[in-house]
């Protein structure tokens, strides 16, 4: 039993870690900050109205978020491909 969980850490490792996954969570929690001014936004609503503005609150954080994960993802590769080249020579 010791040996498969060794070789399972082991292989996660060796495959990234983390998964990216865990990265998309980040962006799905909303803060104390984000549930107040939804709270302000929604203050005096009711029904429909109320669920239209949470949501496209929600939407329009979850876009910026997912933004900024996109430009870590490509400024990380970018450092990766340059250190791979000089590694190489290039």
């Amino acid at each position: 039993m010791r040996r498969i969980v060794i070789s399972f850490l082991i292989l996660t490792l060796m495959l990234g870690g983390i998964p990216v996954a865990g990265y998309a969570d980040e962006c799905m929690k909303d803060t104390s900050i984000d549930r107040t001014g939804d709270w302000l936004a929604t203050l005096g609503k009711k029904g429909l109205e109320k669920d239209q503005i949470l949501s496209a609150r929600k939407a329009e954080r979850l876009g910026a978020c997912v933004q900024k994960t996109a430009k870590e993802f490509a400024t990380a590769a970018r450092r990766a491909g340059n250190d791979m080249k000089k590694k190489l020579g290039f």
